[in-house]
C-alpha cells in the first residue's frame, strides 16, 4: 500500500509539471495531440487508484471477518470435525484408562498383604485385613479403600478408639468394584502375629470390571502360608457373579 500511494504521488507531481509545459507547447502542437499526450500520462496514475481501492476493499473485508470470527457454516464444520475426532478417541483412551487402573490396583493389593504378613510376624501381633467403604466397617464388597489394622478388641471392624491402624489403601475406583472371598464366609483375613500367615483364612480378592471398556478380571489370592500370587481370568475363572 505503501508502494502504489509513493507512485501514484510521483505521478501527480509529474503531471504538474506537464500540464503548463503542454499549454505552453500548445502552440506547436494541435488540440487532438496535446489531449493524447495529456492521456498518456494520466493513464498510469488511473490504474494505480484503481488497485488502490480494490486493495483497501479487500483489507476491510478481511479486518470485517477477523472482528466477526467464524461464520455459522465454518462453526458447525469445526463442531462436527471435533465430534468425529472425539467419538473415536473415546472408546480407545476408557480403555486405557482400565488397563492402568487394573495394573495399578493389583500392585497395591499385592503390597497391601505383603505389609500385613510382615508387620503381624514383626509385631507379634495379629493383623486383620478387609475391603471397607467407610474406614471402619469390613465389607466383602467394596470400591473404596482396603484397610489394616491390629484388632485389639477382637470385634472384627476397626475402631479408632481402641485398634491400631496399620494401612489405609484408597483404590477410588472407577471402572470396577473388588470383592473379599475368604474361607468360612468371612470379612476379613487375618494374619497371625505368631507366624505372620494367614491360618485358616486362605482365600482370594477378585478385581471385577464395571464398565463395558474394561476387559481385565483377575484374581489375587493368598493360600495359608501367606503366599500371593494373581490368577488371571482366562487360567483361572474370577466368577465375578460369585
Amino acid at each position: 500500500m505503501k508502494s502504489l500511494y509513493k507512485t501514484s504521488s510521483n505521478y501527480r507531481r509529474l503531471l504538474i509539471v506537464v500540464l503548463p509545459v503542454s499549454t505552453l507547447m500548445k502552440g506547436m502542437l494541435s488540440y487532438d495531440r496535446l489531449i493524447f499526450r495529456i492521456n498518456q500520462l494520466y493513464a498510469p496514475l488511473h490504474q494505480l487508484t484503481i488497485c488502490n481501492k480494490r486493495s483497501a476493499t479487500h483489507l476491510q473485508a478481511l479486518s470485517a471477518k477477523g472482528r466477526n470470527g467464524f461464520t455459522l457454516v465454518e462453526l458447525i464444520v469445526t463442531v462436527t470435525v471435533l465430534a468425529i475426532i472425539v467419538a473415536i478417541a473415546t472408546p480407545s483412551i476408557l480403555t486405557q484408562l482400565t488397563r492402568m487402573e487394573a495394573k495399578r490396583v493389583k500392585t497395591q493389593l499385592e503390597n497391601a498383604l505383603a505389609l500385613a504378613k510382615a508387620e503381624s510376624y514383626i509385631t507379634r501381633q495379629d493383623v486383620l485385613v478387609c475391603l471397607s467403604n467407610d474406614g471402619i466397617q469390613c465389607d466383602r464388597n467394596s470400591d473404596n479403600m482396603l484397610i489394616l489394622f491390629v484388632d485389639k478388641n477382637g470385634n472384627k471392624n476397626f475402631d479408632t478408639n481402641a485398634d491400631t491402624l496399620v494401612l489405609n489403601q484408597y483404590f477410588n475406583l472407577k471402572y470396577s468394584t473388588l470383592k473379599l472371598r475368604v474361607g468360612a464366609g468371612r470379612h476379613y483375613i487375618k494374619f497371625w502375629g505368631d507366624s505372620g500367615k494367614p491360618r485358616g483364612h486362605f482365600g482370594h480378592i477378585k478385581y471385577c470390571p464395571t464398565s463395558t471398556y474394561n476387559d481385565a478380571m483377575y484374581q489375587i489370592s493368598f493360600n495359608q502360608n501367606g503366599r500371593v500370587s494373581q490368577k488371571l481370568n482366562q487360567d483361572h475363572p474370577t466368577d465375578c457373579d460369585g
